[in-house]
């Protein structure tokens, strides 16, 4: 059976996921889909607007045949330690090609690039040190600004969010060694910063989640599948959904309490930023105050809520980092397909918490826990090993 990988958050899944869910099977023929999501926290240093298994139901209802969790402590990193735990779940997995939306479109772009910044790996990593030391750049910046100098004929804008993760898939396939094939669609109709709906049927995750943050349902319903407003439906009848307004409390807390040298040995404390951080917690009186103060050039909004996330947990600069395949939910031809090849697969496979290593599994366990802090969600506490795999029948 061909298999083809997909990498997402689905937070929550809407009408461009399901778009992009159907090109990819047309694109690449696939026999199967499977998907690797984030947990309880997403890429950016978010928590997710709903917990996984909701957001993986979601999937499966809407014809992904297989969705595993991508472990916390790839998930919540910058784009290339995310890309790299993505792509080697999904070529342990099997899949042929990996399908991805992109501004650009055009999967030969993002091809060549990887394979020039591949061939030139130390000289790209001494180019990313060169720009981050003037302090004026941001590693995004510098990342960016060392892409063009050693690549300056590059059809590719390294700027864009999905171009950018979009080309770490590549060059982790590419550095992995794994025989993956890269297929793109180019974004449509809606932005992935879009605050606002600007289509009749697509709107950005983005622009959806401002809607149901502020309790706007019903305008949400022509922006999703209908299988997808059910469970937002049900969802909200019991729960909040989650933002960082409901843990901006713990974080001041922590960033309060804390001395400096018990903030040195966070993950992502570098260069001094836990100075910053600590002086914004004692005057900011929300989340989005304390971002005001907190974002810079240099650091960028996405770096500060990784940071506060790893501060949060009390993520210690030297964690573990094996991978694993912890399986959310499945359909009937995921199922029989994960059966074909479960022998083959080269990552601890874990589809019951209670069975797993305690260590493998821990930082995941954690992660749901401090989810279950926000308001109504103390129910969420033990879902990791109360809640089974999803199965759709056919």
């Amino acid at each position: 059976m061909k298999a083809t990988g997909l990498i997402v958050e689905y937070n929550p899944f809407h009408n461009g996921h399901l778009l992009h869910l159907n090109e990819a099977k047309k694109q690449t023929n696939a026999e199967v889909i499977i998907a690797v999501m984030s947990g309880s926290f997403l890429q950016r240093g978010e928590p997710a607007l709903l917990p996984k298994w909701e957001r993986a139901k979601m999937a499966v209802d809407a014809g992904v045949d297989l969705v595993v969790e991508l472990p916390f402590h790839l998930a919540t990193q910058q784009a290339a330690i995310f890309a790299n735990g993505a792509v080697e779940i999904l070529a342990a997995l099997g899949v042929s090609s990996i399908f991805f939306g992109s501004e650009n479109g055009d999967a030969k772009n993002f091809s060549k690039a990887a394979s020039v910044i591949s061939g030139q790996n130390d000289a790209f990593k001494a180019a990313i040190r060169r720009y981050l030391d003037d302090k004026t750049h941001s590693y995004a910046t510098a990342w960016n600004l060392a892409i063009r100098e050693l690549a300056p004929d590059l059809a590719l804008d390294l700027t864009q969010p999905n171009n950018i993760l979009g080309f770490h898939y590549t060059l982790a396939a590419i550095n992995q060694q794994v025989p993956i094939t890269m297929a793109t669609m180019k974004r449509q109709n809606a932005a992935y910063h879009d605050h606002s709906p600007s289509h009749q049927s697509i709107a950005s995750a983005t622009a959806i989640r401002h809607m149901l943050l502020k309790d706007d349902l019903a305008a949400v319903s022509q922006y999703v599948p209908e299988t997808t407003f059910h469970i937002l439906q049900n969802y909200q009848q019991t729960h909040n959904f989650a933002s960082w307004h409901h843990f901006w409390p713990l974080l001041k807390y922590q960033l309060i309490t804390a001395s400096t040298e018990q903030l040195q040995q966070i993950r992502g404390i570098t260069e001094g930023i836990e100075n910053r951080l600590q002086k914004a917690a004692l005057h900011a009186d929300n989340f989005e105050d304390f971002l005001t103060q907190t974002v810079t050039k240099r650091y960028s909004k996405s770096r500060i809520q990784r940071t506060a996330l790893q501060i949060l947990m009390q993520q210690q600069a030297e964690i573990p980092s094996q991978n694993y395949i912890r399986i959310l939910g499945m359909s009937a031809t995921g199922q029989r397909y994960l059966n074909h090849i479960k022998k083959e697969i080269p990552l601890p496979l874990v589809s019951t918490m209670s069975k797993a290593n305690p260590t493998l599994i821990q930082n995941d366990i954690r992660a749901t826990q401090l989810y279950s802090l926000a308001p109504t969600l103390s129910d969420q506490v033990q879902r990791d090993f109360q809640t089974p795999i999803y199965r759709k029948n056919p």
